[in-house]
């Protein structure tokens, strides 16, 4: 298994894509910065604002748009037929896929905050990085989870790379939505919506730091730590078996 994540590796070295989708770190921190900065808020302002578009809006999409290319580069180069003949199980294959994907996920969100100290720099200062760098990992985990219906989607249909640009971004930006509608008023938390892979994470992030007073409402809805891991664990066991099996079924 390491050494078809390796190999996997070794494929993204050659796509300029995954060394832009990691400057894609700093998209959002520099202007978000500069507002924060004129507004007067805090690191921990700044942190939550990074988060927010980088993890939950970016960071799916960009993951997206990778687990399109580790997925249809076989495809395109004709070399699935050479791996399952090795042999190598599908089941391995998408599983070393996937264990890239997560990495990708972890390294963008540590990335992020490196943005956001030099960004906290400026702003107001920097507190607990240490602490900030291990939700930083975690954060990196949960998103990349969040990501597999994506996947699973690319998989099943099996179309082209421009119809999964389509998908991640259309994922991306409505589980964007959805969170910011579930933490725009109390009026607004629905049950259901409060259960998708993005909006749980979100509802774990409110727990690790003080919310304002106009944010508190959020909090009886909030998620534990234990509670957070163990829905997106059932996630993950869900979305990567049916990724396998559906992976499984296409044709070579």
């Amino acid at each position: 298994m390491l050494d078809l994540v390796i190999c996997e590796f070794a494929k993204l070295k050659r796509l300029k894509f995954v060394q832009l989708s990691i400057l894609a770190a700093f998209l959002f921190p520099i202007p978000i910065t500069f507002f924060m900065y004129a507004d007067g808020m805090t690191f921990d302002h700044l942190f939550r604002a990074n988060f927010m578009y980088g993890s939950l809006l970016l960071l799916p999409c960009v993951l997206g748009i990778v687990a399109s290319m580790l997925f249809f580069m076989e495809q395109d180069n004709e070399t699935l037929k050479n791996l399952v003949t090795i042999p190598v199980s599908r089941e391995s294959i998408v599983l070393a896929k996937l264990a890239v994907i997560i990495i990708l996920s972890i390294v963008y969100s540590v990335a992020n905050l490196f943005v956001s100290i030099l960004g906290g720099l400026i702003v107001s200062g920097v507190e607990d990085i240490l602490y900030r760098l291990l939700i930083s990992i975690l954060l990196g985990i949960l998103i990349g989870i969040a990501t597999l219906p994506i996947i699973l989607v690319i998989v099943y249909f099996n179309k082209s790379f421009i119809f999964s640009i389509i998908v991640s971004f259309l994922y991306a930006s409505t589980g964007f939505a959805i969170t910011l509608f579930f933490s725009a008023s109390p009026e607004s938390i629905n049950a259901v919506a409060s259960i998708l892979p993005i909006s749980i994470v979100f509802k774990w992030y409110l727990t690790l730091f003080p919310v304002e007073e106009a944010l508190s409402y959020v909090l009886p809805y909030t998620s534990s730590t234990l509670e957070t891991f163990i829905i997106m664990v059932i996630y993950a066991v869900v979305f990567v078996s049916l990724s396998a099996i559906v992976y499984k079924k296409n044709e070579i």
